[in-house]
């Protein structure tokens, strides 16, 4: 597999379009057309991470963080020792960060499960467009266009693929001079028993989708239609949800200590409400305070939550989980890999990386 084939698939999974504005997520450091040896899975990108990936032989390292936010005029040893290690030993950088956050089944989602939460909604929705496609296709060739449809990824809702629509009907056309029709002759209406497919496919997949119904379909000129839908995603920058069953927000704490193998946490409690809404944002939250008070949520989990956003969700009646960035972001190596894994990525080429730490002691 090359670097330029990882690219695809990690598109697929996340796409970078989706990325927040300050964010560099993508390609860091790369050969798009050099063969990939060995993965390394990681959260930051440090100077024992890359002594990891040589001693590993990993030519690849797939990190959360991106190495690289603002441009560079000049690399030296002395003051950019990981960029010039990376570069001496020649491996590339990918980085999945505010992307790989907002995506269905990305981190945020993968946390969400750890923790036995039933997602509603983002807290702040995805940019990217969701489309209907209506496909009209001969009715001996409905399964073949359909499972190729599907294969491109359309037809995904929440937490169901393959989802479409069929209907029956008369197609009617007639080829002029120029043409090769597939069925009738030139200069002859045809009526033909079609079947109109529909279903819906999110913006990362436009462009597979339009050239899969022109491989798939039997037509010369197959006739299809597509949408911008007005839907409401589930996709977006952290979650919503609901406990499965209620409890106190000591308890609370107690699980999300455990289930993300947290060594403390912070709290703030503005009230002893029994919990029942969640919001969740791996990494650091703080500046979605306002909506998560807006949408009425019992307790807010996040990192790196400052004093003054403290006393101001003290004041406003939101109670927070300081859970800190790295013990919600370290799970981007299970969550990524498992992802990765779906896509028949193999499993033998994937390290995960032993030497994430924290950067804070506690005394």
């Amino acid at each position: 597999m090359k670097i330029r084939e990882l690219l695809d698939t990690l598109n697929q999974i996340a796409p970078f379009f989706s990325q927040e504005e300050f964010d560099n997520s993508g390609v860091q450091f790369a050969d798009l057309n050099e063969d990939i040896s060995k993965i390394l899975l990681c959260l930051d990108v440090t100077e024992e991470i890359l002594r990891e990936a040589v001693r590993e032989q990993c030519n690849v390292i797939l990190s959360h963080h991106p190495l690289f936010f603002h441009p560079f005029y000049k690399i030296t040893k002395q003051d950019n020792p990981v960029a010039y290690q990376l570069f001496f030993h020649n491996i590339n950088l990918i980085s999945m960060h505010t992307n790989f956050d907002l995506a269905e089944n990305g981190l945020n989602d993968y946390v969400g499960h750890l923790l036995d939460l039933n997602k509603v909604s983002a807290i702040k929705s995805s940019p990217e467009k969701i489309y209907k496609l209506a496909v009209y296709v001969p009715e001996e060739y409905k399964n073949t266009l359909r499972d190729a449809l599907f294969q491109s990824g359309a037809g995904q809702i929440g937490n169901y693929s393959e989802t479409s629509f069929s209907i029956a009907g008369k197609g009617s056309f007639k080829p002029m001079d120029g043409s090769t029709p597939f069925i009738g002759k030139t200069g002859k209406r045809e009526l033909v028993n079609e079947i109109k497919i529909e279903t819906i496919f999110y913006e990362r997949n436009l462009n597979k989708i339009i050239e899969t119904i022109h491989k798939a379909h039997p037509y010369e000129e197959p006739v299809y239609d597509i949408y911008q839908l007005r839907a409401k995603s589930t996709t977006g920058l952290g979650m919503i949800a609901k406990l499965k069953k209620a409890q106190t927000l000591e308890s609370f704490c107690k699980k999300v200590k455990k289930e993300l193998g947290v060594p403390y946490l912070r709290i703030i409690q503005s009230n002893k409400k029994i919990i029942q809404t969640v919001a969740l944002c791996t990494g650091s939250g703080g500046s979605l305070i306002n909506q998560c008070i807006n949408k009425q949520v019992d307790v807010f989990i996040t990192g790196d939550i400052d004093y003054h956003e403290a006393l101001k969700a003290k004041e406003m009646g939101l109670n927070i989980i300081d859970a800190e960035h790295f013990y919600t972001e370290k799970l981007f190596v299970p969550a990524i890999r498992k992802q990765l894994s779906k896509y028949q990525i193999p499993e033998e080429i994937l390290v995960d990386s032993k030497k994430m730490n924290s950067p804070f002691q506690i005394l």
